[in-house]
C-alpha cells in the first residue's frame, strides 16, 4: 500500500475542507465535537416538545439562522437529531424519516466544521414536507389489549388494515417496549419492494438506527408510520414463491448457513444470474447451496450488492434516472442486509435475503434490461481493465463528475463518458492506495455543500458506503467506484442551506 499516496490524498482534502467551511468551525466543536451519544440521556418531554414546536413554526427559509442561534446558546446535536426526527415522522413522508438516519451517518464521516450541514439538509427537507401540508393523524380508536396486541398486529398484516396495524404496534411497544415492536415490524417490511422500491424495508431500518442513537422512547410516531404503510402493501410478484421456498428450505439449513464466508466462485455464479435478470433460477441456487452448505449467506450477500451497484453502472443514462429511481437498488437491498444481520430467526433472515435476490434480478436489472436501457458493460472486467489507470487526486475525480441535480438528466453522451471515467479513476485510486476511506471521505464532503432536495442524495451514499463496508475484501473497491455514477462532485451547485449558514455567520 503506498502510504505517501494515501497522505497526499487526505492532506489535499483536508486543506480544500478548511478554506471552505472554516466560518462553521467554532460551532461545530461546540455542538458537535463528538456525536457519540449516550443512550437515553434525551428524553421526550418539554425540551424536545418545544424544538418540534419551533421546527413546525419556522419558516423554512429561516430555520438555518434560527438553529444556528440555538447551537450558539447551548442547543446539542443530539438534542436537534431528536427533535428532527420526531418532526419527520409527524410529516407523512416515508423519505423525512429515512434521511435523519443518512444525515446522521454522514455527519460521522466529515470533518467536525461540516457536522451539521447534513442535520441543516434534513431539516430543510422537512420544512418542504410541511409546506405539502403532509401530517399525520391522531391515533383514534381504542388499542388492543396487551395481551392479544401481537396477534392482532399479524392479522392487521395480514388483512392490509392500516388502522388495525398502527392500533396493535403501539399496544405491543406499550407491553414490550418500542425495540420489541419495531422487530415485529419486520416480519412483514421484506414483502414488497418491486412496488414500493423498497421502502419498507428502508423505513423500518432507518427508523430503528436512528432510535438507537437518540433512545426507543422516541419510537411510537415511527412505529405508527410505518405499521401503517407496511400494512397497506400485499407481496410483490417474488414474495410467494420466496415464501415458498422459505418454508421448503428452513428444517434443512445448516447451523451456520448465515455465516459471512466468502466463496468467490459462488459469488461470480450467482452474480451471472442476478445480473442477466434470471430470478427464478438466482434465488433457486441461494436455497440449494445454502441447503447443501456449498455457500454461506456472505457470499450470496457479496453477489446481490454487486448486481445491485452494477445497475447504476450499467445505466445508458445518467442523472436523474439513477438518482431518483435505481439508487433504490441499492439502498432497498442495503436495508434487508441490515434486518438480516439484526434478525436471528432463520425465517425473517432467509426471507430478507431471497426478497434481496428476487427484487434485484426481477425489478431493479429485470425491469430494465427489458427496456433496453442496460449497457453492454460488465462491472467487474470493465473495472479490471481500469486498474491501471494513472491515480490521480480525488479532488481531480470529483470536478470531472457531470453536474447533479434535481430532475436533471445527463443528456449529453460526453457526461456519461465522464462518469464512466471518474468511475474507472475511482477504482485505479483504490486498488494502488487502499484508498478507499479517503474516497468516502471526499464523497461525504461535497455531498454536504451539494445535496440538493432529492432525498437519496444523502440516503444513498450512506447505504453504498455501508454496503461497502460489509462485503468481501475483494468486491470492495467495485461498489465504491460503482456509487460515483450518484455522487455529487464540484461541478454540482452548492446548496442553498450552505448559502444561508455562511450570510447568517
Amino acid at each position: 500500500m503506498d502510504q505517501g499516496r494515501r497522505a497526499f490524498l487526505r492532506a489535499s482534502l483536508a486543506g480544500s475542507l478548511a478554506t471552505q467551511f472554516g466560518f462553521l468551525s467554532d460551532i461545530s466543536h461546540a455542538a458537535a465535537g463528538s456525536i457519540e451519544f449516550q443512550p437515553g440521556a434525551i428524553r421526550f418531554g418539554t425540551e424536545i416538545d418545544a424544538l418540534v414546536r419551533l421546527i413546525h413554526a419556522t419558516p423554512r427559509d429561516a430555520c438555518v439562522p434560527v438553529f444556528l442561534r440555538r447551537f450558539e446558546s447551548g442547543l446539542t446535536y443530539q438534542q436537534f437529531l431528536t427533535a428532527l426526527f420526531q418532526a419527520a415522522t409527524q410529516t407523512g413522508d416515508l423519505h423525512q424519516i429515512a434521511q435523519i438516519y443518512g444525515a446522521h451517518r454522514t455527519a460521522s464521516r466529515v470533518p467536525i466544521e461540516q457536522r451539521l450541514l447534513p442535520a441543516f439538509w434534513a431539516l430543510d427537507r422537512v420544512k418542504r414536507g410541511q409546506d405539502l401540508d403532509r401530517r399525520m393523524r391522531s391515533l383514534d380508536g381504542s388499542l388492543p389489549e396487551s395481551a392479544r396486541a401481537e396477534s392482532a398486529l399479524r392479522d392487521a398484516m395480514d388483512r392490509h388494515d392500516p388502522d388495525l396495524a398502527e392500533r396493535a404496534v403501539v399496544a405491543v411497544a406499550r407491553a414490550k417496549g418500542g425495540r420489541y415492536a419495531m422487530h415485529r415490524l419486520w416480519d412483514a417490511a421484506p414483502r414488497n419492494l418491486s412496488q414500493t422500491l423498497g421502502h419498507l424495508p428502508i423505513g423500518v431500518a432507518s427508523s430503528w438506527r436512528t432510535l438507537e442513537a437518540i433512545g426507543w422512547e422516541h419510537a411510537e410516531p415511527a412505529l405508527r408510520y410505518m405499521a401503517i404503510e407496511i400494512s397497506r402493501f400485499r407481496g410483490d410478484g417474488t414474495f410467494g414463491p420466496n415464501m415458498d421456498r422459505v418454508a421448503a428450505a428452513l428444517a434443512g439449513l445448516p447451523g451456520d448457513w448465515a455465516a459471512t464466508r466468502a466463496d468467490r466462485a459462488f459469488t461470480l455464479e450467482l452474480f451471472g444470474l442476478l445480473r442477466a435478470g434470471q430470478t427464478d433460477d438466482a434465488c433457486d441456487l441461494v436455497v440449494s447451496s445454502l441447503v447443501s452448505g456449498r455457500a454461506k449467506a456472505g457470499a450470496a450477500w457479496d453477489a446481490i450488492s454487486l448486481a445491485a451497484s452494477e445497475v447504476l453502472f450499467r445505466h445508458r443514462t445518467g442523472g436523474n434516472v439513477i438518482g431518483g429511481n435505481l439508487v433504490h437498488a441499492v439502498t432497498s437491498t442495503n436495508a434487508l442486509r441490515f434486518g438480516f444481520d439484526l434478525r436471528q430467526d432463520d425465517r425473517t433472515r432467509l426471507l430478507c435475503l431471497l426478497q434481496a435476490a428476487g427484487a434485484t434480478a426481477d425489478y431493479f436489472v429485470g425491469a430494465t434490461l427489458r427496456a433496453g436501457r442496460l449497457r453492454d458493460m460488465h462491472l467487474i472486467e470493465d473495472l479490471d481493465a481500469s486498474a491501471d489507470l494513472e491515480p490521480v487526486t480525488y479532488e481531480q475525480i470529483f470536478a470531472t463528475l457531470p453536474v447533479k441535480g434535481d430532475s436533471r438528466g445527463e443528456e449529453h453522451p460526453d457526461e456519461r463518458l465522464a462518469s464512466d471515467r471518474a468511475c474507472g479513476l475511482v477504482f485505479a485510486n483504490i486498488q494502488s492506495s487502499g484508498a478507499d476511506r479517503e474516497f468516502e471521505r471526499a464523497a461525504s464532503g461535497y455531498l454536504v455543500s451539494k445535496a440538493f432536495e432529492d432525498p437519496h442524495d444523502i440516503k444513498f451514499p450512506m447505504a453504498a458506503f455501508e454496503d461497502a463496508s460489509k462485503v468481501s475484501p475483494q468486491w470492495r473497491p467495485y461498489l465504491l467506484a460503482a456509487s460515483v455514477h450518484a455522487l455529487h462532485g464540484s461541478q454540482s451547485p452548492d446548496n442553498p442551506i450552505l448559502a444561508r449558514a455562511r450570510a447568517s455567520l
